[in-house]
């Protein structure tokens, strides 16, 4: 019975997380009662890997607590923090590209609360649900085009180069 009871009252927390998640918060309830079966939480200490480039994408991760880097890792350059990610960020989204493998690491930097979620699992939901899953899928485009946005300014960062202002021709 005790266990029984402590599963009700991880479901009730993921539920109460989900709903608070600015991602989830405008989902209806019965669509997150649907993630309730291919979620589960998990915590990581500081310094730990939640997953690591190359390995098979599984699991898409939304953070709930503290805060991670994500990491790209290449022989001859070593490995450089490309972003942190903190609470209400998606991570690990690879497997609903349909991404084999998983393109960084994603390394904690304070202790991480996260619910994980089955990637095989998530993607047919999207696919069986299609309201649930064009609300999902765009609000996915949305972090991948945040995320696309940010190196893009590191990139400006790292390798711009300031050019003398050239009026643009207008139609």
């Amino acid at each position: 019975m005790r266990n029984h009871r402590s599963e009700y009252m991880t479901v009730i927390s993921v539920i109460d997380t989900l709903k608070s998640n600015s991602f989830f918060s405008d989902f209806p309830e019965d669509q997150l009662d649907h993630l309730l079966a291919i979620a589960r939480e998990v915590e990581y200490r500081t310094q730990e890997e939640i997953f690591h480039q190359h390995e098979l994408a599984k699991e898409v991760f939304l953070i709930t607590s503290g805060k991670a880097a994500l990491v790209i890792c290449e022989a001859g350059i070593g490995c450089r923090q490309i972003m942190e990610v903190a609470e209400g960020d998606l991570i690990g989204w690879s497997p609903l590209l349909d991404h084999p493998r998983l393109s960084d690491t994603a390394r904690t930097l304070t202790p991480v609360k996260a619910i994980a979620f089955d990637g095989g699992k998530l993607l047919e939901l999207c696919e069986g649900n299609p309201q649930f899953g064009y609300k999902f899928m765009r609000k996915t485009a949305r972090v991948l085009s945040e995320r696309l946005n940010a190196v893009r300014w590191q990139l400006v960062d790292v390798h711009g180069t300031n050019l003398p202002e050239v009026a643009l021709e207008s139609d």
